[in-house]
């Protein structure tokens, strides 16, 4: 069951939610994103996670604070919650309450893992389905097999973005890291009306990574599907501690 959680749990904030309208402008070379304006979301959400020793499935209920907090609830079958966790700006704790027990990870172990330099804010976008970085002058920005290529590049990482030319909505993210050769990619579909906002509703990522341990290639991925999605709810409940007869992992 811990590694059930930890799969589950560590790869959870790399998925789910939106994005609405983009504009493109031939003459200053920018695609203007309306990206999603947000205080809070929740959604109801499956989740299949699998690699070459696991494939696990989940139902998930995620609350997302703007700038602030990722919370979320795993329930992996029969109804009863089996893990509860929090993402903040530096930390993922993470309860298994089946056993009793609680676990505090860095937001940097996912960047060890997986050899990208994740943090909130990174995760948050990824979530949201808002672009990781805005787009500047320099920015390479094309128009090809139905997109508009918006290619971004920070430290170690290079990010091309597709943004949909008849949709105009973010479609897909490839993420590069420089150093290690990892690859992850994200396809945003079958896309939901939400408030007078356009939602992705189903997310799939797949991460391709060699193992610290012997250099080994891995894959790892993670189907996301929402039955349910909430923007600004009012009262969202981001309550979240560690029972005093909880045990460390």
């Amino acid at each position: 069951m811990n590694r059930f959680i930890l799969c589950l749990a560590g790869l959870l904030a790399l998925t789910a939610c939106s994005k609405k309208l983009a504009i493109f402008s031939s003459k200053s070379n920018q695609l203007n994103l309306n990206n999603l304006d947000y205080d809070n979301l929740s959604m109801k959400s499956k989740i299949k996670y699998k690699d070459e020793n696991r494939d696990l499935k989940a139902s998930a209920n995620i609350r997302v604070k703007k700038d602030s907090i990722i919370w979320f609830s795993l329930t992996p079958g029969l109804g009863i919650e089996a893990a509860r966790g929090i993402v903040t700006k530096d930390s993922i704790v993470i309860l298994d309450k089946i056993h009793k027990e609680y676990q505090v990870l860095k937001v940097s172990e996912l960047s060890d893992k997986y050899h990208f330099d994740f943090d909130l804010k990174l995760l948050e976008s990824i979530i949201i389905g808002n672009l990781i970085w805005p787009i500047n002058n320099e920015d390479d920005i094309k128009k090809e097999d139905g997109y508009f290529k918006v290619k971004k590049s920070q430290d170690n990482l290079t990010v091309m973005n597709f943004i949909g030319s008849n949709s105009m909505k973010l479609e897909k993210i490839q993420a590069l890291s420089d150093t290690s050769g990892n690859a992850m990619s994200i396809d945003y579909a079958e896309f939901l009306k939400v408030n007078d906002k356009v939602i992705p509703s189903e997310i799939n990522i797949e991460i391709n990574y060699r193992s610290k341990r012997n250099k080994a290639k891995k894959v790892s991925k993670v189907q996301i599907k929402h039955s349910r999605i909430n923007i600004n709810k009012e009262d969202l409940n981001f309550t979240f501690s560690i029972p005093d007869k909880y045990e460390p992992m």
